[in-house]
């Protein structure tokens, strides 16, 4: 099986650090004490919107014609469930950021003692969604080709 481009290599552990650097900032955000009702949502809103723009970014570079799954739904056609079960990901993925930042969008200072909790579930949730894909695809792509995306496992 011939060897995935370097470059290809080199963007996906690229696009990967990014969105695991997104995710660490939306944790933290999200250890903002809830009685700070206006530092708590505005340090989340941003955070949920630096993981929102990075997973938008790995979706679009994934489910591209040159991108890594295409090639190794190519490459390595025994592959190709796995490739469609990211791609599936990408589905639920983007429409989980979308749905959190509307409930952080329509939150009210005031709100956040009462409705933050909740946020801050539907918050880990999706963090827990992206971490698993992220070992997915690392997965799949070590699989593929025999290259570790680095990061942890």
């Amino acid at each position: 099986m011939p060897p995935a481009h370097p470059a290809d290599l080199h963007a996906a552990r690229s696009r990967r650090e990014s969105l695991q650097q997104a995710v660490l900032g939306l944790e933290d955000a999200l250890r903002t004490p809830l009685d700070d009702g206006s530092r708590w949502r505005l340090r989340v809103a941003m955070a949920v919107d630096h993981a929102a723009a990075r997973v938008v970014e790995h979706v679009v570079a994934s489910e591209g014609s040159d991108s890594l799954l295409a090639q190794v739904r190519t490459d390595s056609p025994r592959l190709g469930w796995r490739v469609d079960r990211l791609r599936t990901d990408h589905s639920r993925l983007l429409g989980d950021v979308e749905q959190l930042r509307a409930a952080v969008a329509d939150l009210g200072d005031d709100q956040v003692a009462d409705r933050g909790p909740d946020i801050q579930d539907q918050a880990r949730a999706l963090t827990n969604t992206l971490t698993r894909h992220r070992h997915r695809r690392t997965d799949l792509v070590y699989e593929a080709y025999q290259v570790d995306l680095g990061g942890d496992h």
